[in-house]
């Protein structure tokens, strides 16, 4: 019998297993949900290197970032 791909997908109350969000491995901008030990659904959103939040479930750390992403400015004002 084959494995599921999800091998959570049975379980009652399945564990986290994080996300990250970005263009790809080289992008400066990439977002990483990361479960946090100990917890089956808290998640540590990391941002360049740093841990920037603990978030309490999927939903919230999705609407963090999602704000987080909005509140940076990606243009860049000529200085003379």
């Amino acid at each position: 019998m084959k494995q599921p791909p999800n091998p959570y997908l049975l379980d009652p109350k399945p564990e986290e297993v994080g996300f990250l969000v970005g263009k790809n491995w080289e992008d400066p901008e990439l977002y990483a949900a990361v479960p946090l030990m100990g917890s089956t659904t808290q998640l540590v959103i990391i941002y360049k290197g740093n841990q920037i939040k603990v978030c309490r479930n999927r939903k919230s750390a999705q609407n963090f970032i999602d704000k987080h992403r909005k509140g940076k400015s990606v243009a860049k004002l000529p200085v003379d």
